[in-house]
């Protein structure tokens, strides 16, 4: 059922909703009654409409009553690479346990009333107004942890008692776990939430106005990424894959026939992530049709290429984009379209075999290795052993009546039979109760992929030591994913020593990789961080453009992922300007310094190259001039000075600057037009582009129609925009 459908059922549950409240932009779900002076009252109507909405929303899947809550399946919860998995909301309290080790099933403590219901509540009517990820949740949930057991501690039996105290002891609690800047702050961010809602629907006698007083952590974009100590430099460091780790992979894929089986298919993928920087849900969704084929592609008519104001074909790859679960498009750098259709067609080959194993157990019901014998056929234990490789008979029994297989009727100790029909039966179920997120199809809308079209797809036990099945092909997995990257210590089963699943850079030794000093180390998510900053370097594309390259939603996060060296901080500039100026920094204050910054008056071209630029205040860009904060970073940003910047000024007559200019507009008169285009064919973000594109034109246009203008003599420094937005404000 989509929120649209829930909604409106909610709405005929509770008739007595006013129109009012049905357009509160706070909430559309939790806020559907005017909060009243009673605060029980209203806690009492959160919990009925939470008890009407689980059922609705997640179609009678979830117990409210339970304190375990499988919402596996639902649109925003499956994860791609962990299909497998359950997606379980536990409402249960802090374990105490250190991260990643996992709480015993019956060791697990449940909220008490009324803090169950409330968190419950909570959940299902953000779900119900937008469908949200597990992990989401589960965060949420570490909130209302902290909150529950702080509450406990002053006796706050009901949760109309809470006051803002209670969230300051919550917060409190989290520092003293250990938790790291980042997560803090975002667990800061969710107890935000939580008295946002309280308060919001009158659900406490004492107002709760409580912000969150972490500081957004430069993990996140925060005020830190602008930092340019050496913990900074280090961290930014981490964050970009080394050299070592890309000369090896590309060493993997020149020498990609002498690798084994199982690592075939993860070094495509790194390969595709190098190229693209999707995140590793999206890649392990691409299917058969992601690209079009050769001989479609070489039909196309040539087209603008956004990066190099170029005409040429492009190829485009479809993904399913994580954080917004709808179909998206991105372009293939022209210089990569040969290796993405390689690795494409690389991946294709590899998992044709899990295709089609998938595709019989789904449509057939039944098991490839199977297949050539008779449904009512009897074979013998040492018969199946040696269709499925097992090592021994005993552990080929084993096996089949783990999966409900059981030896036919009159099958004897020593002459053991099985029916055909029972194993394929069997396997079938159980794969169809593993990839049951899935089943169905990937994706959403017009377009749900059968989960035989991946190009993903491996066999569960494709990468186990003893490999035997190979019969449950799923996307790959996080498990997988990481093994090849890092590896894995652990204890062995059978002798019970510390042993080493090694990574793929400690298992191959080729002639290029000599130099190398260090075993190289990455992580998926560096290939992502790296084109980001490639793309930030660079002068060519606006934000809206790195957003759209990345799938994002918005540009906010197009910082945090930035981790080019930064300049100084706001504060050193002013002093800088303060020292220049007067000599010594303690007869003017800052904020003087900086109004005396904005005010400094306009020079001669050489004065203002070696005067401003000398502290930091002004750079010459080879389209005229402008003031921007060097704290803002160079490079692309003075085309922000054809936005509509107030402090642009060009000299007339100059025939750098008009050429420059003249190739500027008609590169982004192109952009334009293909953003029209995309926009009529249904592409994300393609109309944002379009409006920056345009902008950027009218500002060209606007700077050449100076060479017109009478009102100005040859080499006269005109400010273009003066009645415009300031966009080098501090």
């Amino acid at each position: 059922m989509n929120n649209a459908n829930a909604l409106k059922l909610t709405y005929s549950l509770l008739p007595d909703i006013s129109v009012q409240d049905q357009e509160s932009p706070l909430g559309k779900i939790a806020r559907l009654w005017t909060p009243t002076q009673n605060c029980e009252q209203n806690y009492a109507q959160l919990v009925a409409l939470g008890q009407k909405l689980c059922s609705l929303v997640f179609q009678g899947q979830v117990d409210w009553h339970s304190h375990i809550w499988n919402i596996s399946g639902f649109e925003s919860t499956v994860s791609m690479r962990a299909v497998a998995e359950k997606s379980n909301v536990l409402f249960t309290q802090r374990s105490g346990l250190k991260a990643r080790q996992k709480q015993k099933r019956g060791d697990e403590k449940p909220f008490t009333e009324p803090f169950a219901s409330f968190a419950k509540a909570l959940i299902v009517t953000a779900h119900a107004n937008r469908p949200i990820g597990h992990n989401a949740h589960m965060v949420v949930m570490r909130a209302l942890r902290y909150l529950y057991e702080v509450a406990e501690l002053h006796g706050c039996a009901h949760v109309i008692q809470f006051s803002p105290g209670l969230f300051n002891e919550a917060i409190k609690l989290a520092m003293q776990q250990g938790e790291l800047d980042s997560t803090l702050y975002v667990t800061g961010e969710k107890l935000s939430y939580i008295s946002d809602r309280m308060q919001e629907l009158g659900l406490t006698v004492m107002p709760i106005n409580w912000v969150n007083p972490i500081s957004r952590s430069f993990k996140h974009g925060g005020s830190l990424q602008s930092g340019n100590a050496p913990e900074h430099r280090k961290h930014r460091a981490k964050m970009l894959p080394k050299t070592e780790a890309l000369v090896f992979i590309s060493a993997l894929w020149h020498h990609y026939d002498e690798l084994e089986e199982r690592d075939k298919a993860l070094t495509c993928m790194a390969v595709v992530l190098m190229a693209c920087g999707f995140r590793m849900d999206e890649f392990v969704s691409l299917d058969m049709h992601c690209i079009p084929t050769r001989e479609e592609f070489m039909a196309y008519e040539p087209e603008l290429d956004p990066q190099s104001g170029r005409y040429c074909r492009l190829l485009k790859i479809r993904v399913l984009a994580r954080k917004r679960y709808v179909w998206d498009s991105k372009i293939v750098p022209p210089s990569m379209t040969e290796l993405i259709f390689t690795a494409i067609d690389r991946l294709k080959a590899l998992s044709e075999e899990h295709r089609a194993a998938c595709r019989l157990l789904l449509q057939e019901n039944k098991w490839t290795k199977f297949i050539h014998f008779d449904d009512e056929q009897l074979l013998t234990s040492r018969q199946i052993m040696d269709v499925i490789g097992a090592s021994s008979i005993s552990n080929t029994i084993t096996t089949l009546k783990r999966y409900g297989v059981m030896p036919a009727p009159g099958s004897k100790h020593k002459s053991t039979f099985f029916k055909v029909a029972d194993i394929h039966k069997a396997f079938s179920e159980a794969y169809k109760e593993r990839i049951a997120p899935i089943m169905d199809g990937v994706g959403m809308g017009s377009i749900k992929v059968p989960i035989w079209n991946l190009i993903t797809l491996r066999f569960k036990d494709q990468y186990t030591p003893k490999e035997m099945l190979n019969v449950f092909a799923e996307p790959l997995t996080g498990t997988q994913i990481q093994d090849f990257f890092k590896g894995r210590d652990y204890v062995s089963r059978v002798s019970g020593e510390a042993s080493r699943m090694l990574n793929v850079f400690e298992r191959y030794a080729f002639a290029e990789l000599e130099g190398l000093e260090e075993t190289p180390e990455v992580r998926t998510h560096q290939f992502r961080h790296l084109l980001n900053t490639i793309m930030q370097e660079s002068d060519v594309f606006s934000q809206e453009e790195i957003a759209k390259n990345f799938l994002r939603s918005g540009t906010r996060d197009n910082k945090a992922y930035n981790h080019r060296l930064q300049p100084e901080s706001v504060t050193g500039a002013l002093k800088n300007v303060q020292k220049a100026v007067y000599q010594s920094s303690d007869e003017v204050s800052l904020e003087q310094a900086a109004k005396l910054a904005q005010q400094f008056p306009l020079l001669s071209p050489d004065e203002l190259t070696q005067d401003l630029e000398s502290f930091g205040s002004s750079h010459m860009m080879d389209i005229g001039r402008c003031r921007h904060d060097y704290v803002q970073g160079p490079c692309g940003l003075h085309y922000a000075c054809l936005h509509n910047c107030k402090h642009y000024r060009r000299t007339k007559g100059d025939p750098a600057e008009i050429s420059r200019l003249t190739e500027r507009r008609n590169i982004a008169q192109a952009q334009m037009d293909r953003a029209l285009k995309d926009a009529d064919e249904g592409f994300t973000g393609a109309n944002e582009w379009y409006l920056h594109h345009k902008e950027l034109v009218d500002g060209c246009n606007t700077a050449l129609a100076v060479e017109e203008d009478p009102s100005y003599a040859e080499g006269d420094i005109v400010q273009i925009f003066p009645n415009g937005r300031d966009s080098c404000e501090v």
